[in-house]
């Protein structure tokens, strides 16, 4: 059991490394108002940029990478130590229990947009994305941490129950066609739809762990069930006399061009989106994203365990006289006791396919134009992904004061902390459109007590732009005829 975690844990080691060498809450919220970078229409479908065409540079139009931690920052769990300790960083385990949730989330993301093209005609405008996609998010219960640290002395004669483990990673390639359509002066709505290409996903479908102490304290029983799917190349699982895993072994030499060309598990998914002119100064914005999934096919393992072990103790009679015959090591009384253990939660493999959906996200938001050339907004963001949600909340103020040149500051409320400072900007140099936004600038200062940091920037083409920041006469003759006045000028 002991070499089949260990393996595993390799196994997921390589294929997070893999999707990072291919290539918590996966935060945008900065660049939603961004709308004059073409980018933000990624995430509301509607969103027309203001260009009648667009193109981002290969592989260097958007990328993006996020972590996310939904309760504890580094600094929670390493601290300068004291006394004799004073010139050493020390683990302080009470420091990281007290920062956790009930349900803990730490996640970790990362995009390349291989190709990005935009075209307006008349109403409607088009766009077309190429984008590698890596995801990757893990989540554990808190109780667990405090039964490891405070021990089981105040569950005599109740079950403590651990919750599971969640695991899920994913890399993926995405094609996506959108549409959108300005309906009248005030309603646009947009649609994408996403074909999905999967690479490779490590799923836990089924995770429980429960301790329970008997009222004497003489005996503990443990309970572990867990179901993980995995769709990645194993090179050889061995197995046992009995048929249960003992051994997985991974092959470097299969992660080659053609398994990063695979396109056999195939998905789908959809965008909707819809912007709303209120009136002349404020616009309402509404999109979810990601509502679909990937059916895994290819290389396609289930591993199941399911156990129940009761531990009343470990036998050390025969290990205080080395002359006894029956002497025996207390190394070797150790090994009995974890061989006892793996039997009980001994591992099983089959071979199947499977579907996993996307995290859908949901965004609401809205700005209010201040005067020509200054707006804020406001945005909140729900995500929902195997049952649980993660949301929130960015305000924004986004000015341009120069017709290229724009910048963005928001703060948002996200992870339990409030201490997320955001900033974008956005240059043009005749055709040609440099970005750069995160969520989080406080984390580049501040990293030690960061819940959330990320970056994402690009290089964009824009052809056959209008100049939103010039004034519009104060009456033209057109006007003065439709409104019948007298015209100022003949």
């Amino acid at each position: 059991m002991i070499k089949f975690i260990y393996k595993t844990s390799i196994a997921g080691l390589i294929f997070l490394f893999l999707s990072v060498s291919a290539s918590a809450q996966k935060m945008n919220n900065t660049l939603y108002l961004m709308q004059n970078v073409p980018q933000s229409n990624q995430l509301n479908p509607a969103i027309q940029p203001e260009c009648k065409v667009f193109v981002g540079f290969p592989a260097l139009s958007s990328i993006y990478l996020n972590y996310s931690n939904s309760s504890f920052a580094y600094s929670d769990i390493i601290k300068d130590g004291t006394g004799i300790r004073k010139d050493s960083l020390v683990v302080d385990i009470n420091s990281f229990h007290d920062a956790l949730q009930t349900t803990n989330f730490v996640s970790q993301q990362f995009e390349l947009t291989l190709f990005a093209l935009g075209i307006r005609a008349k109403d409607y405008f088009f766009t077309l994305d190429v984008i590698e996609k890596e995801d990757s998010r893990f989540s554990f219960d808190q109780e667990m941490v405090t039964f490891l640290k405070d021990g089981n002395a105040s569950y005599r004669g109740k079950t403590a129950n651990w919750g599971g483990l969640g695991l899920d990673a994913s890399y993926y390639h995405e094609v996506a066609l959108g549409v959108s359509k300005k309906i009248n002066d005030k309603w646009t709505v947009g649609i994408k739809g996403k074909m999905l290409f999967g690479i490779a996903n490590m799923h836990m479908e089924d995770s429980d762990m429960s301790v329970f102490t008997s009222a004497s304290g003489n005996e503990i029983v443990l309970n572990s069930e867990h179901r993980l799917r995995v769709s990645m190349p194993i090179n050889q699982i061995g197995l046992d006399a009995d048929g249960y895993v003992n051994d997985i072994d991974i092959d470097g030499d299969d992660y080659d061009a053609d398994f990063f060309a695979n396109t056999d598990n195939k998905g789908f998914a959809v965008d909707l989106g819809m912007t709303y002119q209120m009136d002349e100064k404020t616009r309402l914005y509404a999109s979810i994203l990601d509502i679909g999934s990937i059916n895994w096919k290819t290389d396609g393992h289930e591993f199941s365990q399911k156990g129940s072990f009761t531990w009343t103790g470990a036998d050390w009679s025969q290990s205080g006289n080395s002359k006894d015959p029956n002497y025996k090591e207390i190394e070797d009384v150790f090994d009995d006791l974890t061989d006892s253990i793996a039997d009980e939660f001994r591992v099983t493999n089959g071979i199947d396919s499977y579907k996993v959906g996307l995290p859908a996200k949901i965004y609401l938001g809205g700005t209010h134009d201040l005067n020509k050339r200054v707006n804020v907004g406001a945005l909140s963001r729900t995500e929902i992904f195997n049952g649980k949600i993660q949301s929130s909340l960015t305000l924004s103020a986004n000015a341009r004061f120069f017709r290229n040149l724009s910048t963005t500051l928001s703060y948002s409320v996200v992870n339990h902390s409030y201490n997320n400072v955001g900033f974008g900007l956005a240059a043009k140099l005749g055709p040609t459109q440099f970005y750069v936004v995160s969520d989080n600038v406080m984390a580049a200062i501040k990293p030690n007590t960061a819940h959330l940091a990320n970056i994402r920037f690009g290089i964009n083409f824009l052809f056959g732009c209008k100049d939103k920041t010039k004034k519009k006469d104060s009456c033209s003759f057109e006007d003065e005829i439709k409104n019948k006045k007298k015209p100022l000028y003949k």
